[in-house]
């Protein structure tokens, strides 16, 4: 069985059990399923799958690349004897795209959203004995649900890669007591020495006396120690017995802060009791950073950073959007860290909280970016609307995430382009998405609409694929003279017209792409191939240094960190190793 590890490293219980491993599988092309009742279990599905890798992987077992719209997943499990009088919850890391969900026959719950986790309190569906799971999975690629580089094709195209369908991060079970907490949002302040720990309760019970007991600690030692009473949040309209919700404010004196260069973590404990007895324990961790603009600069900690980031498309050649296990994403972040780079641009995908993690605990700044949908339409709008909001909430503790990205290159918004009321609507998305993001989180940066045709953006970003230094660097310096228009190979204008230059940091957040014609003419790449990896580190070379030539310029994004599939320009193979020495790579990217 593999990646057995707890899946969710910033709200851990020590109760828990995988449910990875084999499961049986079947495609339904025909959707006859649920009139035939399979989700009762009385038919043996004739595949073998194994979770959490998709059947178009090769570690999923099925290695299937065909359309399968419809898909079932069925297992058998027991719960230990020692979870007796508990509540029994089932979690899914990410199911793409719409997933319902039975247990012992009976409905449990459905979710919408291929990137975020959803969970089930299955307790009263149990039974005595073994219980069955089943999963019923739709997913028709629809380009007005989010897809980021899943090729919506029959088949890979261009910078359009494998589709993924059904379950690719984990499924656990664990018990919690009847009332037990339900998230944590952990929000530091270095200019006060403190950090908001706001927590979600199952439910209230007015007739207890309630606590939360919070422990942080440094490197093992414990700095800060504090019991409060739950106060749930008030409002004049509501009872407050019905705002199972509450907050503390913990000090952290003299906070030891946060930095790719030295990663700081508090590990936090939080202990609910009722009446004295501790009822839910969970751990976690935060960083102490801020992150702000000011004079055209973006800061750490109030001083000015300049970004060095890798663009990550997160795919795997035998996983697909699953790697075998989590050391892979460690490998990642200590390799992307080992070529100069102090920030990564996760590109099109919601990665695995594991990949976070390990930013978070090694010191690398990420973007996260919300994948794509394709076509415009209410439908499209509701739906990335909806997933957008709920990975902010996954990620919001993660001291690593300094920037959200609602969008890419105005897919999803095309009308952008065009003249009148359809143009008007996209640029009401854009703004929408900016001042909605803000408003969930206004201690993180946001980029409206990465590459061109902005709003309202706390940073103007630039994507150029132009392969020659020289004309890199004219470009760079026209749009510079008066922060406006279209001088670049794309055509299109960094902001949207109506939208002024508001003294904003500006990065160049794609550029290089580089192909080399020794890994084969059917390779896809930008702009002409080079003959050989030196050539194409001398090219590199020569676009770094156009952009570290322009002093309003405040970072830039390498495209890309690894090859993927048909996609040939990474700094990595496919395989995720090195193309040539590391060393040799930071020498260009930390000039």
């Amino acid at each position: 069985m593999r990646r057995s590890e707890y899946p969710r490293p910033h709200f851990v219980r020590d109760q828990w059990q995988s449910l990875n491993g084999e499961w049986e599988f079947a495609f339904d092309d025909g959707s006859v399923g649920v009139r035939e009742g399979w989700e009762r279990g009385g038919v043996t599905f004739p595949l073998r799958i194994q979770v959490p890798f998709v059947y178009q992987s090769q570690l999923g077992g099925i290695h299937d690349q065909s359309f399968h719209p419809v898909l079932w997943y069925q297992r058998r499990f027991a719960i230990p004897e020692a979870w007796a009088g508990k509540r029994v919850l089932v979690h899914f890391g990410a199911v793409d795209y719409q997933t319902t969900v039975w247990v012992n026959g009976r409905f449990a719950g459905m979710n919408r959203g291929g990137y975020v986790p959803f969970s089930f309190d299955i307790t009263d569906l149990l039974q005595p004995g073994e219980q069955l799971l089943v999963v019923r999975v739709e997913d028709y690629t629809h380009i007005e649900q989010p897809l980021g580089k899943q090729s919506a094709r029959a088949e890979n195209w261009g910078c359009w890669y494998t589709r993924v369908s059904g379950i690719w991060q984990s499924v656990w079970i664990e018990p919690v007591a009847d009332l037990h907490l339900t998230r944590l949002y952990l929000t530091p302040d270095i200019d006060a020495g403190t950090v908001t720990v706001e927590y979600g309760l199952s439910h209230y019970e007015p007739g207890y006396q309630l606590q939360v007991e919070l422990v942080a600690s440094l490197r093992g030692r414990e700095v800060v120690r504090l019991e409060v009473p739950v106060e749930p949040l008030r409002t004049p309209w509501v009872d407050p017995g019905r705002l199972p919700n509450g907050k503390a404010v913990l000090p952290v004196v003299d906070p030891e802060l946060w930095t790719p260069e030295h990663p700081a973590l508090y590990d936090l404990e939080v202990a609910l009791k009722r009446d004295g007895q501790v009822v839910d324990r969970v751990q976690s961790y935060f960083g102490m950073r801020k992150i702000a603009v000011q004079d055209g600069k973006i800061l750490l900690n109030h001083r000015p950073y300049y970004l060095r980031m890798v663009l990550d498309q997160g795919f795997w050649p035998n996983g697909v959007y699953t790697p075998g296990d989590v050391a892979a994403f460690e490998h990642d972040v200590r390799t992307i860290k080992a070529m100069g780079f102090n920030g990564v641009r996760m590109h099109q995908k919601i990665e695995d909280p594991y990949f976070l993690y390990y930013c978070d605990r090694l010191g690398l700044l990420m973007w996260s970016e919300m994948p794509s949908w394709y076509g415009f339409g209410p439908a499209a709008i509701e739906s990335a609307l909806n997933e957008w909001q709920r990975v902010i909430r996954r990620d919001y503790n993660h001291p690593c995430v300094m920037a959200w990205v609602p969008v890419n290159e105005s897919w999803g918004v095309d009308p952008l382009g065009e003249r009148g009321t359809r143009q008007r609507q996209a640029a009401a998305v854009l703004q929408t998405l900016y001042y909605l993001t803000k408003a969930l989180d206004p201690t993180r940066l946001v980029v409206s609409n990465d590459g061109w045709q902005q709003a309202a953006t706390d940073l103007v970003t630039i994507h150029e694929y132009t392969q020659d230094a020289a004309d890199l660097s004219a470009r760079l310096q026209r749009f510079l003279k008066d922060k406006s228009g279209a001088p670049f190979t794309h055509g299109r204008p960094i902001l949207l017209p109506e939208v002024s230059y508001a003294g904003q940091p500006i990065l160049v957040t794609e550029f290089g792409g580089c192909k080399v014609a020794a890994q084969g003419a059917s390779g896809w790449g930008y702009g002409e191939a080079v003959a050989d990896y030196e050539q194409m580190l001398e090219r590199v070379d020569g676009l770094v240094k156009a952009i570290r030539a322009q002093s309003e310029i405040a970072g830039f994004c390498y495209t890309q960190l690894t090859d993927v599939e048909q996609e040939v320009n990474g700094l990595l193979y496919a395989d995720h190793t090195p193309k040539m020495p590391v060393e040799r790579l930071k020498a260009v990217f930390e000039q």
